[in-house]
């Protein structure tokens, strides 16, 4: 595991870019998963259940909230210090490099070639040793606001197991949630209420809407 130090001069000492482009990517990700409950929750009510809350909800076409990050706020803090020491070495080694003429005219000026402007995470050592502190702090603020469910979110249904069970029980069970049963016979055939799913299509947990039709076979 990185020290306190590494960490935050790694911090320090990333592109603006990449620091927007993982905020990006995290709110976009927080979205998502807000998103993906919401849509679990629709599925979770609007499903085969013997619970009578669960129905109840379904009568009264309750829809969960969706909630959506409308803006997101990053800040990060470096406290500058101007002074001279072992940064400032560096920075009149710097200046040095410049031509005599340059050099010159910055002695007339007043002006000390051995100090600058520099921005370094410091640890305790640097600190007491010359003197200088830094803070590095970063701030996320962001708000989450429910917001209206997309349109057609109350018609999304999960399909019902009706394999294994009588064609009686699978119309009643897949009019409860709004759909309808087709039976694949042949022509001519008589269709036996009490007679036993074989199959099903969709499958069983397939997404569906409200007003679909489960095409069913029934056993021999």
């Amino acid at each position: 595991m990185k020290n306190l130090r590494t960490l935050v001069q790694d911090v320090v000492a990333s592109p603006l870019g990449d620091v927007i482009a993982s905020v990006g990517e995290g709110v976009a990700q927080a979205q998502q998963a807000l998103d993906e409950g919401s849509l679990a929750a629709v599925l979770d009510i609007y499903a085969e259940s013997d619970d009578a809350k669960i129905k109840l909800l379904q009568e009264i076409g309750y829809r969960p909230t969706f909630y959506a990050l409308p803006d997101t706020t990053g800040e990060v803090r470096v406290a500058l210090r101007l002074g001279q020491g072992a940064a400032g070495a560096q920075s009149a080694t710097a200046i040095k490099s410049t031509t005599p003429a340059i050099r010159s005219v910055l002695g007339r000026q007043g002006l000390n070639t051995s100090r600058k402007l520099y921005a370094s995470p410091v640890d305790a050592g640097y600190s007491n040793q010359y003197g200088f502190s830094a803070d590095v702090s970063a701030k996320l603020t962001f708000r989450i606001v429910p917001i209206p469910p997309p349109d057609g979110v109350d018609e999304l249904r999960l399909a019902p197991e009706l394999v294994g069970r009588s064609l009686a029980d699978a119309r009643s069970v897949a009019e409860q949630l709004g759909l309808s049963v087709a039976v694949e016979a042949e022509e001519g055939v008589d269709i036996d209420d009490s007679k036993l799913v074989a199959t099903q299509t969709p499958t069983a947990d397939s997404i569906v809407r409200a007003g679909d039709e489960l095409s069913v076979t029934l056993a021999e």
